[in-house]
């Protein structure tokens, strides 16, 4: 009865942690595709990511080939957000070939993924949609920030004097309207508010939206865009959670309109 009981407790207390750590799970019940890893073990994080804990995780896949997760944990989501600063090389979603094996690096909250395999992936396969799924089943809460995000306001940022004008590409996506980007800070975060410098089409954003969203900015992305009723396109990114950034982005809507 006591073991119940303090198994009860454990469970009870697994659960109220939002955002646990790597160090909390239980490696040889994380399924990849539904299958649990034949090895799997903490480690000595890489240097070159700048985590603070690592995990490597090692399952079978289908076509014979080994799928190897390196689950990296950091300190904050923008440390994990700095990783990709920092390495220019690296682009998230993007297969990578580094020597003998093919690379690819995902993130999720305050964790990075990288995925190292052999055999190439697809961009049309289920295996890749596997990889990502494999992601979401850790908590993406970033618990690190101490400010309360309904007392945040874009009123108490900071904006940078200059305008950057995007003409010919916006997140990475061919667009055919210039957006006005003006970055915003205050003691905790930085971002960026953009403006198209025009009403847009209907059409023009139906077929830029599909592109972007197709874009390794595109679904997975914290950012927010979006067309208002007026034409005007207008986006908000950054080193802000989904809360904070909801809220920059209602306001911000407000000044544009």
């Amino acid at each position: 009865m006591t073991n119940v009981l303090a198994t009860i407790a454990l469970f009870l207390f697994a659960c109220s942690i939002e955002d646990p750590s790597i160090a909390e799970f239980d490696l040889q019940k994380i399924r990849l595709s539904g299958d649990a890893p034949f090895n799997a073990y903490f480690r000595e994080p890489e240097p070159y990511t700048y985590a603070d804990k690592q995990a490597d995780l090692f399952y079978a896949i289908n076509n014979g080939d080994t799928m190897k997760v390196s689950v990296c944990e950091f300190e904050s989501a923008m440390h994990t957000r700095a990783f990709f600063y920092n390495t220019d090389s690296i682009i998230e979603k993007a297969e990578i070939l580094s020597e003998n094996e093919r690379k690819r690096f995902l993130k999720r909250g305050r964790r990075l993924f990288i995925f190292s395999y052999t055999l190439p992936i697809s961009e049309n396969s289920s295996t890749l949609d596997s990889l990502v799924q494999f992601t979401r089943r850790f908590p993406a809460k970033d618990t690190s920030a101490s400010m309360d995000f309904r007392s945040f306001s874009l009123k108490n940022s900071r904006p940078d004097e200059d305008v950057s004008v995007q003409r010919d590409y916006f997140f990475g996506v061919e667009a055919p309207f210039i957006m006005l980007a003006r970055r915003y800070r205050d003691a905790d975060f930085t971002w960026v508010c953009a403006r198209s410098s025009a009403p847009v089409s209907e059409e023009a954003w139906k077929n830029y939206k599909t592109k972007w969203q197709n874009n390794f900015y595109g679904m997975d992305s914290t950012a927010l865009i979006s067309r208002l009723s007026n034409g005007i396109v207008v986006a908000v990114y950054g080193d802000l959670d989904r809360e904070r950034m909801r809220k920059v982005f209602d306001e911000f809507t407000v000044l544009v309109k």
